[in-house]
């Protein structure tokens, strides 16, 4: 990783206040944004499985979110950092080009990891009906939108703020808790290796907004392999299911397939991780021996 390359000059006291209070008011922003859209469901919680159990209900509630958390990123990145709003992510030619390229990315990714898996028998046939049904819009909308909200949270805001006050090493350590939080669900002993490899699914999607300067192919990358994995599939993703897919299904040991926390609870989801996050990573590092200016480039 490279070193420090703003706020040298400040203390660091003073760095480690500013990104702290700095992440406080992001995240309280982002309640005080998104708190009124879910009011009703927090003060009628009879009302709560038939808006979030839809797939049409779980989309909207995604959007919300999505939309609540961009608009908190662009208020703190205008107002407070007082940077371009383009250093965000969004702000980039060829987006749908990156967006197509990560999606599909990230399927093969996910694709190549059940192959991996049926090789060695740990694959079978769901018996069930196909990803194609009327709910299928909806789910993978619910999907990109989620996926959106992490991304911009975590690599958008949260990792460009530390970055301009750490560098890139503490930017990747500090966005990947923060995507781990993100899954706090899963806090448990039982999920363990997937927590390890959600702090490397974080890193290797920070190292890419970093080659890519945006935050389409990550976002891309994210949505692929949840597509792949949930809605086409129908297997869980980070131990969600809620589509109606269910053309495979996978057998032998949990620490291997990840069984119902996915397949990136399991070790095959790590080599698949690792391998990606090491390939990238490299890409990286020839980007920038081949132009130091990128180095300190950013907005």
């Amino acid at each position: 990783m490279q070193q420090l390359q703003e706020g040298s000059s400040t203390s660091f006291p003073r760095r480690l206040w500013s990104v702290s209070w700095k992440l406080v008011l992001f995240v309280g922003l982002f309640l005080a944004l998104y708190i009124p859209f879910i009011l009703p469901l927090l003060k009628f919680p009879e009302t709560e499985y038939e808006t979030v159990a839809t797939p049409f209900g779980r989309a909207q509630i995604e959007f919300l979110a999505m939309l609540t958390v961009i608009l908190a990123a662009l208020a703190m990145t205008r107002y407070v950092d007082r940077k371009p709003l383009s250093s965000i992510g969004f702000a980039r030619p060829h987006a749908i080009k990156q967006l197509c390229r990560g999606t599909i990315v990230g399927c093969l990714l996910l694709f190549a990891g059940i192959a991996a898996l049926a090789i060695f028998g740990m694959v079978e046939s769901g018996g069930g009906v196909g990803p194609l049904d009327k709910s299928f819009v909806w789910i993978c909308l619910a999907l990109f939108f989620n996926v959106v909200n992490q991304e911009v949270l975590v690599h958008g805001y949260v990792q460009q703020m530390v970055r301009a006050n750490f560098g890139y090493a503490a930017a990747i350590v500090v966005s990947s808790c923060m995507f781990v939080l993100m899954h706090w669900t899963m806090f448990n002993i039982d999920s363990l290796l997937l927590l390890t490899n959600l702090f490397v699914i974080g890193a290797m999607l920070g190292i890419v907004f970093l080659l890519t300067r945006s935050l389409w192919l990550p976002i891309g990358i994210h949505f692929g392999w949840n597509l792949a994995q949930g809605p086409i599939l129908g297997l869980p993703v980070t131990s969600v299911d809620i589509w109606s897919s269910d053309l495979v299904r996978l057998n032998g040991a949990e620490i291997v397939t990840g069984g119902d926390l996915g397949v990136e609870g399991g070790i095959v989801g790590s080599v698949l991780i690792v391998a990606a996050t090491i390939w990238y990573y490299r890409k990286w590092q020839k980007q920038l021996a081949s132009n130091r200016e990128l180095e300190y480039s950013f907005p």
